[in-house]
């Protein structure tokens, strides 16, 4: 299977290194669902003792990444459609609360710096790149969190989010509407922050992330 090359990144460990790289691997599809990380293979590929990548794999299992079975190694889980709905219930939460801070914290230039975001959004899908109209999405989502100062929250609905990156595109795929949608509840989103309504910009952000969890049911049952 492909794997990607370890980072040179002096800072991080050996364990750290294997565990994004397979995190990396996992979120690209590179290794799928049910495949199998066997830790003399990996180990092997990379040119390293079993240890990190033995560390590694634990790490990816504590976050829910892979399953440990034994001697035949761990395998990529599935992510099943309540574990999915958990995770958005989750998303829900953090970022409502995340929106309504926003509303009542931000400077002016922050908010003028989302809505460039959203500007930039809005172009790209215009031009029908859809797939750089979600990531610019995503840009809004995670500067929001980044500027309300939380740095656990933040890191929690980053780590939330390659989770379900895993099963989003199944979305986008059935159809590039919702990434307009999407888009178009970010501005709207971004208005209640700009006009300083707290709990509307927290309703809108809640409903906008339930909005998603209807869209994907709906997939789910398709695919």
């Amino acid at each position: 299977m492909p794997l990607p090359p370890l980072s040179s990144d002096e800072d991080s460990t050996l364990t750290e290194r294997v565990y994004s790289a397979l995190k990396d691997a996992i979120l690209a599809m590179h290794v799928r669902p049910r495949d199998y990380l066997i830790i003399g293979e990996v180990a092997k590929h990379y040119n390293i003792s079993r240890t990190p990548v033995r560390e590694a794999l634990i790490l990816l299992e504590q976050e829910g990444w892979v399953e440990n079975e034994g001697r035949r190694g761990a395998r990529v889980t599935v992510p099943s459609v309540k574990q999915v709905i958990d995770v958005i219930e989750m998303q829900a939460v953090l970022e409502g609360y995340v929106a309504r801070r926003a509303a009542e914290m931000l400077l002016d230039q922050d908010v003028q710096e989302l809505s460039d975001i959203l500007t930039r959004a809005e172009e790209a899908l215009d031009r029908q790149e859809f797939d750089l109209s979600a990531q610019i999405g995503d840009q809004f989502h995670d500067t929001l969190a980044r500027k309300v100062g939380n740095q656990r929250i933040a890191a929690q609905i980053i780590q939330l989010r390659e989770h379900m990156d895993r099963v989003r595109p199944l979305v986008w795929k059935v159809a590039k509407a919702p990434v307009a949608e999407s888009t178009r509840q970010h501005r709207q989103i971004w208005v209640a922050i700009a006009d300083r309504k707290p709990l509307d910009a927290e309703q809108l952000m809640m409903k906008h992330t339930s909005w998603f969890e209807a869209e994907l049911a709906m997939v789910l049952e398709i695919v």
